[in-house]
Order: C-alpha cells, then sequence, then structure tokens
C-alpha cells in the first residue's frame, strides 16, 4: 500500500465520506487514527445547480462566490489555516492529508505561499488518487530566508495504482 512505510506521524481527513473512507486502509496500516478536519472539505458551492453552468468568472477576487457558497479567498484562508496548524506540531514529519480536487489545489497555492487573496489563474491537474508529495518547513529552510519554505517533490504520482484504474480525472 502506497505510504504504509512512509513513516507518517498523522493521517488527516476531510470529513466527507469518499475522503474517509480513502484513508481507513492507511490508518489500519500503519495504526494510527484518522483525524478528521472539516477545514480540508471541498470547495463550497452550495446552491450551484447541476443544471447551471459554471460560472468561469468566480477565479475574481471581487467575485462574491456562488449563491450560499464561499468565495475562492475564504476558501484559500480555510484551507491554509488547516495547513499551518497540520505541519506546525509534525516538522521535520510527514503526514498524510486526504482530501479533494479543489482542497488540493488550495494545498498547493499555500505550499507555494500564493496569497489567498490573489485570484486563482491556474489549476493543478491532479488526477482522482493521485500523491503528491511536498516537503515544508513552517519555520523556513534557513534563518535568514524565507519565514515558511516548501518544495513539490512530486506530483501527480499515481505508481500506486495498477494501470487499470489510472484515469486523468
Amino acid at each position: 500500500m502506497a505510504l504504509a512505510h512512509a513513516g507518517l506521524a498523522a493521517i488527516y481527513a476531510s470529513p466527507m465520506r469518499r475522503a474517509r473512507e480513502t484513508a481507513e486502509p492507511l490508518s489500519r496500516v500503519t495504526g494510527l487514527e484518522v483525524q478528521v478536519d472539516e477545514r480540508l472539505t471541498e470547495f463550497e458551492l452550495a446552491d450551484w445547480g447541476p443544471d447551471q453552468e459554471f460560472d468561469w468568472t468566480i477565479w475574481r477576487g471581487e467575485h462574491a462566490g456562488v449563491p450560499g457558497g464561499e468565495t475562492l479567498q475564504a476558501f484559500a484562508e480555510r484551507v491554509s489555516a488547516a495547513c499551518d496548524d497540520i505541519v506546525s506540531p509534525h516538522a521535520a514529519q510527514s503526514v498524510a492529508i486526504v482530501a479533494h480536487s479543489g482542497t488540493n489545489d488550495a494545498i498547493l497555492r499555500w505550499v507555494t505561499s500564493i496569497p489567498a487573496d490573489n485570484p486563482w489563474y491556474h489549476e493543478f491537474d491532479l488526477p482522482n488518487a493521485a500523491i503528491v508529495e511536498l516537503l515544508v518547513w513552517p519555520e523556513g529552510r534557513h534563518p535568514e530566508g524565507a519565514p515558511r519554505y516548501g518544495v513539490i517533490q512530486r506530483a501527480p504520482n499515481l505508481d500506486h495504482l495498477p494501470e487499470s484504474l489510472r484515469s486523468d480525472t
């Protein structure tokens, strides 16, 4: 099983069923309890109906979000706060976060220090079940360097999946 021998200190997951169920086998193999963090849920579209055309202007900083949902800035702030809280007590340790596509985008924005209020001019192409390996120094990598330093070490990694289960969505 992927990550079974990674020396994990903790496993975190979104409260959404799919994320919790994905984290459970890793929990059984490592003996670590899955810690559910509400802030790792997917971007909240709320009242966005299945028949509505997606509003591609949602990326704009001044956009108010979707009816009953959240703005991308609020979403990025929520996920960033979760990342800060998860990484701080586990400096120099490995943790697993099981989340969703949008949440993973927000995590990558956090690790690359893109401020939450910056518009989303991108999307990271991360297929389902992809593993993304990040190195994060929460207090910076060097005393005179950046206050937090992150490296995207490997993304997306699908080596743990049989070819028949790999997809690009």
